[in-house]
């Protein structure tokens, strides 16, 4: 699986919570730090992701991103891949 691949399921697997540049990095099948480089790909593929502004406790301003998509518009092999169902 490609990092590009990998962090397509994850912004599915977390929905609406999104994920930042630190969760990529965390996640072991994916270990980016360039995370926006990926997101601009996966972009360019079609998808619908949103950029969500985000300050932390300590003032410092991060990126978090949340993919949005029409579940209703998947197709089962989608679905399986993405929930392994």
């Amino acid at each position: 699986m490609s990092q590009t691949d990998a962090i397509l399921r994850l912004l599915m697997e977390r929905g609406d919570m999104g994920i930042t540049a630190l969760d990529a990095f965390a996640d072991p099948q994916i270990r980016s730090l360039r995370l926006a480089a990926r997101i601009a790909d996966l972009r360019a593929d079609g998808n619908n992701i949103e950029t969500q502004d985000v300050t932390l406790p300590n003032g410092k301003r991060i990126a978090r991103y949340v993919l949005h998509r029409d579940y209703a518009l998947w197709t089962e092999a989608e679905l399986r891949e993405a929930y392994g169902r």
